[in-house]
């Protein structure tokens, strides 16, 4: 309490003044809650005071509900309140006490105790003394809040809550942090209200759900969560009213309650609503001033409450209430009178959360079934096996990941050849994508599908649970990673069989990849703003990582080498392709942030490169692009054009890229016209003729966009370059080539005369040493996107270390701040040699 503000005062006082005001106009029960047990010595007859004080100038405003939160605070007492007090709980049930009878004893005051949850307890909640003297200690009228089994409750039974209520004397309030996503950055969940038994309700005092951070994603939890709580009362009114046994059970089976038939129905309602916010102007006042930026770690709660001051209660803008949205609060207070005034419609019992209500007012609440016009359009279909596992992934061995079963493969699958590549068009047009080709190229921002709100909620699914469509990319990855030495270098499938069966499983995984780009794109053409700038961080993350995992799958088939180097001095693919291929799998005890981002982290795990954190992590755009990006190795794979493979008809469309990436003066693009091969040979010429094997491309609709180059054995690749390459193009370029003074561009066209007429510098032992790769990597002008380059680099950086490379280097100018500043962010460091073709370059370097 010390460092923060004791009492309220002028503007503050106001709008908190207001908001209670207007949470009581729309019967909405407003509850202040405040952290004291930080920093308030329990004995302190002053700190008692000024608690009391506080609360009493809330409650002159019109609050009638409090809560006093002593949750995450360290459990040691200073040496004044040991010798006031036994124990720590004393202190606290002494302080609740007085508040509470010094509040008038107000029908709902909450108390948050120190120990949770069950894995708080030592050693269990019906053991734990501190749980056994706040049940002695605490005055009867007062809810006490529990978030079950853990933090991050999986599932919540009536066996737990039995134990719970015996040690509290009194049925608890389960605050559940279900959806609660503030322990970590890069996870959001949008899946439906399950894992909680049949029959809660009698053995709770109220139920407040911790939703997301992001309000627009919360319309699922909500929903579903109303779903559940109209099913509760449904058991509830038969039970109450069954004659017999056998009509209580057929009543608790009429009203069971079924996710996935929840998630249906809340789909539907769901793509409406997003349609409709996306049709209706939004003023930069709703939203706010700029795009919602993804949750740091330091904004990470891993407590059933967060300190928050009377500011920030009052300081976002809040709309007013309809009755109807009262009904859908979380934390909304139902009184007997409200639930016994009459049953709700269908509808509005779909959409009305739990609050807090007693069994005793679930019980005098009937609720008339629900027929089958009330719960949908049609009966909802069964719950496949694969659905109903409660494992993100099934264990995997990696023998049994190697010889799993998989899909029937088609005869353009069957194909010998490697995985056939897909362009930008191809993915935007994708038949199994769910927008047919016709309806996207008649309306690019037709309203999204419920086929594609699906998607978006089945890579965001729950805590310890993934959707279809995540556990699908997770299948496909781990099971090609697994086998991918049946298309490595030398291939060692015992039959031509295992390549056919890895590039079937490889185009499947390559649709999946780009439906979900494809997505992306839809999601910001279409979506209003206020959802775009709640869920773009999430799913631009998972683009991202896609991009690099579908151009990286593509390169295993035929570059993956699996014998070691001749020379011994480089080690093969087997330490990673045969390393950790079952999923992650968290234990009974482990809390959800065991393992921070949920497909994305399980994604990121697969890549040879997943350790290195700092690869993956940037913060989201400030305006996100729906731009479609296809990345894709560089193969010569059939004839694009007679006489010409498809390396050359790449080669110059990427030496298109970089000359019209380079911002000159009208005398250096003379120049560059009569010469157009001059800035591609420079930055790209040597990696296309001696190790095109390690070039990926960036296209969008446009064309080659980007490229990342690099050479495994960088010393060879460089005494090969030198001996070889560069006196075969040197006589192209005159050596005098370039015009006098300062013109724009003049820097990058002498810098390139330079490197094919100079003596190249070798570069020193120790650096080859410790980072043997070498890598280039450029985008054009019109990328704005930067995780489409941060990708490019990402399965550059992987194929090189699946192949053995520990380390990589590249040579900039000091001169490009811009490049600089790029690979900085990429963890490369300036290795302190003196090196360079040019005066002014330096070396960055990065372990891998």
């Amino acid at each position: 309490m010390a460092e923060r503000p004791r009492f309220l005062c002028g503007v503050v006082e106001a709008r908190l003044r207001s908001l209670i005001e207007a949470a009581h106009e729309q019967a909405v029960e407003f509850i202040f809650a405040i952290s004291a047990g930080q920093d308030m010595v329990f004995s302190s007859a002053g700190d008692r005071l000024l608690l009391q004080q506080k609360l009493r100038q809330v409650a002159a405003m019109g609050c009638r509900s409090f809560a006093l939160l002593f949750d995450d605070i360290d459990p040691c007492m200073c040496q004044a309140d040991r010798d006031v007090f036994p124990s720590l709980a004393q202190a606290q049930a002494s302080v609740a006490n007085e508040v509470y009878q010094e509040l008038g004893q107000p029908s709902v005051f909450l108390f948050c105790p120190t120990e949770y949850c069950s894995s708080l307890c030592s050693p269990s909640p019906s053991q734990s003394c501190y749980l056994q003297t706040i049940g002695q200690e605490l005055l009867p009228g007062i809810g006490v809040i529990w978030t079950g089994p853990k933090v991050v409750s999986q599932e919540l039974s009536a066996a737990l809550l039995e134990e719970v209520e015996a040690v509290l004397r009194r049925r608890p309030v389960i605050w559940d942090n279900l959806y609660a996503n503030d322990y970590d950055c890069r996870r959001v969940f949008l899946g439906p209200y399950m894992g909680r038994a049949p029959g809660l309700t009698s053995r709770l005092h109220g139920l407040l759900l911790n939703p997301n951070c992001e309000l627009q994603a919360n319309f699922i939890p909500i929903h579903t969560l109303g779903t559940w709580f109209r099913s509760e009362m449904e058991s509830c009114a038969h039970s109450d009213h069954a004659g017999t046994e056998e009509v209580t059970a057929q009543g608790a089976q009429d009203g069971s309650y079924s996710p996935q038939e929840a998630l249906e129905l809340a789909l539907r309602d769901w793509v409406a609503e997003i349609n409709q916010q996306a049709s209706e102007p939004v003023t930069p006042k709703e939203v706010g001033s700029g795009p919602m930026a993804p949750v740091t770690p330091k904004e990470a709660r891993t407590s059933p409450t967060s300190q928050v001051t009377p500011e920030e209660v009052v300081s976002g803008p809040m709309a007013p209430v309809t009755p109807k949205e009262a009904r859908t609060s979380p934390t909304s207070q139902v009184t007997p009178e409200e639930v016994g005034s009459g049953p709700m419609t269908p509808k509005e019992a779909r959409t009305s959360p739990t609050s807090q209500v007693t069994p005793e007012e679930a019980r005098t609440s009937p609720m008339p079934p629900v027929t089958s016009e009330e719960a949908g359009s049609g009966p909802m279909a069964p719950v496949t096996p694969e659905e109903a596992r409660t494992s993100p992934t099934s264990q995997v061995t990696p023998k049994e990941a190697r010889t799993s079963p998989m899909a029937p493969v088609t005869s353009e699958e069957a194909e010998p050849g490697p995985t056939a590549l897909m362009t930008p068009k191809e993915a935007g047009s994708d038949p199994t994508a769910p927008l047919s080709p016709e309806e996207a190229a008649s309306s690019p921002t037709a309203p999204l599908t419920l086929e594609e709100v699906r998607m978006l909620v089945e890579l965001f699914y729950l805590p310890y649970h993934h959707g279809a469509l995540a556990r699908e990319l997770l299948e496909h990855f781990r099971w090609l990673r697994a086998n991918s030495l049946s298309v490595g270098v030398p291939a060692t499938a015992p039959d031509a069989c295992g390549g056919t069966r890895w590039r079937g499983r490889a185009q499947s995984f390559q649709q999946l990849c780009a439906r979900t780009c494809r997505l992306h794109s839809r999601l910001v053409s279409t979506a209003g703003r206020a959802l775009l700038y709640d869920l773009h961080p999430y799913l631009w993350d998972i683009r991202n990582l896609l991009l690099a995992a579908s151009a990286f799958v593509l390169w295993l088939d035929g570059h993956l080498l699996c014998e070691p180097d001749p020379k011994g001095t480089w080690g093969n693919c087997f330490g990673w392709c045969q390393s950790i291929t079952a999923p992650i799998l968290l234990g009974r005890d482990a809390e959800p942030w065991a393992h921070r981002g949920g497909l994305f982290g399980e994604l990121q795990a697969l890549l040879p490169v997943g350790n290195s954190c700092d690869l993956f992590y940037h913060p989201p755009p400030l305006f996100p692009s729906s731009q479609l990006y296809l990345l894709r190795p560089l193969l010569p794979l059939d004839k694009a054009q007679p006489g010409l493979t498809r390396i050359r008809v790449f080669q110059g469309e990427l030496y298109r890229m970089c000359r019209e990436s380079l911002d000159c003066d009208p005398k250096v693009a003379e120049i560059l016209v009569a010469h157009p091969d001059l800035l591609g040979d420079r930055l790209l010429g040597s990696f296309l003729s001696l190790s095109p094997e390690y070039t990926f491309v960036l296209e969008d609709e446009g064309g080659p966009c980007g490229y990342a180059a690099g050479a495994l054995h960088a010393e060879g690749f460089l005494q090969q370059r030198d001996s070889s390459w560069l006196p075969a193009v040197r006589h192209k370029y005159p050596p005098d080539l370039g015009t006098a003074g300062s013109a724009l561009g003049q820097d990058a066209l002498e810098e390139a005369v330079l490197f094919f007429h100079e003596e190249p510098l070798a570069v020193p032992q120790p650096v080859l040493r410790r980072f043997p790769s070498l890598v280039q990597l450029g985008t054009a002008p019109r990328v704005l996107d930067v995780g489409a380059s941060r990708s490019l680099a990402l399965c550059l950086l992987s194929a090189l270390r699946a192949n053995g490379s520990r380390g990589v280097f590249c040579q900039v100018s000091d001169a490009d701040r811009q490049q600089l500043s790029f690979y900085s962010k990429l963890g490369f460091v300036a290795l302190p040699v003196a090196w360079g073709s040019s005066p002014g370059a330096q070396l960055l370097g990065r372990l891998l």
